[in-house]
């Protein structure tokens, strides 16, 4: 099946976030190490990109490049509908660089639509690179916005696994680090937000990827430093012949508690895995047949 151009372009485009972000790190370590000069610059720079707002002019530009046609397939479904407000999307795996949820959101007419999708601050603070992000309407997923979207009642999106999960991708099981990972539970037992599990089926194939040096690289990311190993055909542009299912499962009502105990967190946090197994082992026959679900 021909790949639209406008889509080839599209990813091209994608690619160039890439690169910023190595030229990004590359400027951060002249200005630590020799080129002081550049420090003034990039705090400058920094500083004018956190004021940043999300453009509906950029968001356009980039749906109309309908990125994900790059795919053979990509499809976005739920169990059931949605609730329209106070919800929080929990999406899994978290894939190299979550291409397929960043490329979905503000889909018009599926549940991404009017959802705001938090990732990473370290990569919001990034100069050029971030500004991307920022424009896309991507916010950081600090506890102080996670808390004010939650009080506001917005539709929120988040990758739980954060780095992680990202580092332990590979195309021949799916892995989600989550058994660590409980801090919206607590967020939403507190503001009594549903939560829904969202598993990408696909994700995990874009990319060839190594398991050489994992704890080291999972030891790095505690400091928020990156430790993905990846390539394709293409380098860094994802593999085209591949199928991308995005499928959102039923909600989780929780209670909601002022002050969840340690007990109340863990026997919500149960049933989330719980409920992001039964999601797999109900899709996996169809998109995902013979791959395994790794927990971390």
């Amino acid at each position: 099946m021909a790949i639209p151009f406008k889509s080839i372009i599209g990813t091209l485009l994608y690619q160039l976030w890439i690169v910023m972000m190595g030229i990004s790190l590359y400027l951060i370590y002249r200005a630590l190490t020799q080129d002081y000069w550049l420090i003034p610059i990039l705090l400058g720079f920094i500083g004018f990109q956190s004021k940043v707002q999300k453009s509906d002019t950029f968001v356009r530009l980039f749906k109309s490049l309908e990125i994900m046609k790059f795919f053979n397939k990509n499809t976005i479904q739920t169990l059931e509908k949605v609730r329209d407000k106070n919800v929080i999307f929990a999406f899994h795996p978290h894939g190299i660089y979550s291409y397929s949820t960043i490329s979905n959101t503000h889909t018009t007419g599926t549940f991404f639509e009017n959802m705001v999708l938090l990732g990473s601050n370290m990569a919001l603070l990034f100069p050029i690179a971030g500004l991307f992000l920022k424009l896309y309407g991507i916010q950081g997923a600090n506890p102080e916005n996670f808390k004010r979207l939650l009080t506001s009642g917005a539709q929120v999106g988040l990758l739980p696994g954060g780095f992680e999960e990202a580092t332990i991708t590979s195309p021949k099981e799916n892995r989600i680090f989550i058994k660590q990972r409980k801090g919206f539970i607590y967020y939403a037992m507190k503001y009594g937000t549903i939560i829904y599990p969202v598993f990408v089926f696909g994700e995990n194939t874009l990319f060839n990827t190594i398991d050489w040096f994992l704890p080291l690289r999972l030891w790095l990311n505690k400091f928020k430093l990156a430790g993905t190993v990846f390539w394709s055909r293409f380098l860094t542009i994802p593999e085209p012949n591949r199928e991308i299912h995005t499928v959102c499962g039923k909600g989780i009502v929780l209670p909601q508690v002022e002050k969840p105990s340690r007990e109340d967190v863990e026997k919500y946090h149960q049933i989330y895995i719980q409920a992001v197994k039964d999601l797999y082992d109900q899709y996996a026959p169809l998109y995902a047949k013979g791959i395994p679900l790794k927990i971390y």
